[in-house]
């Protein structure tokens, strides 16, 4: 079996768990409960990637990778308002999910989620790429495909910093004790060797209530 194999098991058995996690919401087990307690950067993360993006997707076609059940998306399309945002997610109980919610919130026609190895997988054609955390999970080679086809003018994607860090040695713990099939860590250095032979202009986000959390984007800003 494959790291992507076993990354496409693990998800299919912890997404729904990890997500209730993070909104406090639905059942998820005590280690999840006690996880969640340092997830506050993880919503930092998320708030300041919606602020950022927001103002350059009215209109335009958005591309989510590893779009989880879609919470960030749908509520991009709603603060936005792209003409439409795909997620593409290696989790089958996350793509049902987030089509669900989607569903719920009338926006099954502006937003559409699919199961896919998107590390792996002809990209769609988009204005704009993004991608929460998607980067944590791809190897070096993977990235550097990726970033080399990626079809939309701009991007932005966060991922795990390699740097010294109290809340990154919790994460490192975490992710033993739930036998996370495939992580890395990455510093900027190597990110921009990774992207700048596909884009230029490449600016880099820090913020400690982040922690060792970053966000990469070639945004017009």
């Amino acid at each position: 079996m494959t790291d992507n194999e076993k990354s496409m098991l693990y998800w299919d058995k912890k997404i729904i768990e990890w997500e209730n996690s993070i909104k406090g919401d639905g059942e998820y087990s005590l280690i999840e409960k006690v996880a969640a307690s340092f997830r506050m950067p993880l919503r930092y993360r998320s708030n300041l990637s919606l602020e950022l993006i927001k103002p350059f997707v009215k209109n335009k076609t958005i591309l989510e990778l590893g779009s989880a059940s879609g919470f960030f998306a749908i509520e991009l399309m709603k603060l936005g308002h792209p003409k439409k945002i795909v997620g593409i997610d290696i989790s089958k109980n996350a793509v049902k999910r987030a089509n669900e919610i989607a569903r719920k919130e009338g926006l099954e026609d502006s937003c559409f989620f699919q199961q896919a190895d998107a590390a792996n997988f002809i990209l769609p054609n988009a204005d704009i790429s993004i991608g929460l955390g998607f980067l944590d999970y791809l190897n070096p080679n993977e990235i550097s495909k990726l970033f080399g086809s990626i079809k939309s003018q701009y991007f932005l994607f966060t991922f795990s910093e390699k740097r010294l860090s109290f809340l990154r040695l919790i994460h490192i713990m975490y992710l033993i004790s739930q036998k996370c099939p495939k992580h890395y860590y990455y510093s900027k250095k190597e990110l921009i060797d990774f992207v700048d032979s596909n884009y230029e202009d490449i600016k880099f986000v820090n913020h400690k209530k982040m922690s060792f959390g970053c966000i990469i984007h070639n945004l017009p800003i």
